[in-house]
């Protein structure tokens, strides 16, 4: 009994301690220690870690943007290609010269204008780049800090900021150049101007709704989903005149069309086929829907020699970006059709399976490894962690669902989201991490929940 009476006063004194401190400096702190985490995960595991993909892409495409060139696809313009295409059956051989030039829209432009920053102060190699790309992960911890803060409390606010500094499915993007760290920011910065938007639904709560949603969507496209599924809850649940309600959602709408104008007019402008956010659908979709993605090793995932042959012209000739993307595009197409029973039945479960860590996951783990340079042992950790939180994101679910509905589906939309995004594409753990934003939110909910039971319990003693 001595040792719970001494433990509970400890508690007690550490708690006073950090109410004199208050909450922006002590949000300040988990932010250095975040920063520390990263850092040492950069050193220790992926400085100068080799890239591929689209990491390469993303560096690449960054450092020719710096020089003046525009969004120009980099590959083709820094090392040409050498590509063997069927014309009337025959294989013929194809050379594109280094130094060709074309416009790309392979992903969003968020991350690689982010990146672009540091190329313009001369931060051009990986190494570089990488320490920049830790610095640009920090705003989520000031995010979900905010979010907490908004939905209950100070302290919530702070429980949320040290699991989105201290989880490895958050910081495990950092350092290798993927997009997932823009698009943790962008998740968090969506429910938090969400959560702002349902407390109030002026005018001014709905633009910056739809500013944020814009920005959200130019990290990823995916995530523009949110953004009119979250602010039609929000608006059918008010006692407002439903003149109101349209004129709402129509100005969250615009606000986020305004942002996003300036790609989707460059886009349209730039290539013989229509792109919006992006022109990456087709490769993925062809590279996940092929036998080996539906019968073979990789069930659910994605195989790079489903995308074979190259798409090209009838005669041989080079397509640009959006021509080649609808031509894999309608291979894709054709596949699904003709396997739609196995597509529904097994396919899209062992996708979704696999991002959620229900299905191979410690295949998957290692699956990562391959396509997305993650290191094997910190995603071990991050997995540890995550089924961690999953009790505890189930608790929150109940306790949010009997009192707080509309909190609940502001945090959890991101959830059902990644989920359908999976079933449509293939299952990866990077394509969960807008829902890392959604775990970590509810697992510190049911945190601060059995931190309050523990303090009335202690002050009974």
């Amino acid at each position: 009994m001595n040792l719970i009476v001494n433990t509970v006063m400890e508690t007690r004194e550490k708690y006073g301690l950090i109410k004199k401190l208050g909450f922006n400096k002590i949000l300040l702190l988990i932010c250095l220690l975040g920063f520390f985490i990263r850092l040492l995960y950069f050193l220790l595991v992926v400085a100068d870690n080799q890239l591929s993909g689209d990491a390469a892409s993303y560096h690449l495409t960054a450092n020719i943007f710096a020089d003046g060139l525009g969004f120009t696809e980099p590959f083709r313009y820094l090392f040409g290609a050498i590509d063997s295409v069927p014309v009337e059956g025959e294989l013929i051989e194809v050379i594109t010269p280094i130094g060709h030039m074309e416009p790309t829209a392979g992903h969003p432009p968020i991350w690689t204008l982010l990146l672009s920053i540091g190329s313009f102060l001369g931060f051009t190699t990986v190494f570089q780049q990488q320490i920049f790309s830790i610095f640009l992960g920090i705003p989520s911890i000031i995010l979900a800090g905010l979010i907490g803060r908004k939905i209950v409390s100070e302290r919530l606010g702070l429980i949320t900021a040290s699991l989105t500094a201290t989880y490895a499915f958050v910081w495990i993007n950092e350092g290798l150049l993927m997009a997932e760290t823009c698009a943790i920011t962008g998740a968090m910065a969506s429910i938090l101007a969400a959560l702002v938007f349902a407390e109030n639904q002026n005018m001014k709560n709905a633009l910056i709704f739809g500013c944020v949603g814009g920005l959200a969507a130019l990290c990823r496209a995916e995530l523009l989903i949110y953004l009119p599924l979250v602010a039609a809850v929000i608006l059918f649940k008010e006692k407002i005149s439903w003149r109101i309600k349209i004129l709402r959602y129509l100005s969250i709408g615009l606000a986020a069309l305004l942002i996003i104008s300036p790609w989707l007019i460059r886009n349209l402008y730039s290539f013989e086929e229509n792109v919006f956010l992006s022109d990456g659908a087709g490769t993925v979709l062809v590279q996940a829907n092929c036998d080996s993605t539906y019968y073979g090793q990789n069930l659910g995932y994605w195989e790079l020699k489903c995308g074979e042959p190259p798409p090209y012209g009838e005669n041989g000739e080079l397509l640009d970006e959006s021509q080649r993307d609808v031509v894999v595009r309608e291979r894709a197409f054709d596949y699904i059709s003709e396997h739609k029973k196995r597509f529904i039945t097994v396919v899209a479960p062992a996708r979704i399976g696999r991002m959620w860590g229900a299905y191979k996951p410690i295949e998957q783990l290692h699956l990562d490894v391959l396509a997305d340079r993650r290191s094997f042992t910190i995603s071990l950790i991050g997995f540890a962690q995550y089924l961690l939180l999953l009790p505890l994101c189930l608790m929150a679910t109940f306790k949010l669902w009997k009192k707080r509905k509309e909190t609940l589906f502001i945090t959890s939309a991101w959830i059902p989201i990644v989920t359908v995004t999976a079933a449509l594409a293939f299952g990866n753990t990077r394509y969960r991490t807008a829902a890392e934003a959604s775990l970590v939110i509810l697992a510190a909910f049911s945190i601060d929940i059995l931190m309050k039971k523990f303090s009335e319990k202690s002050q009974s003693i």
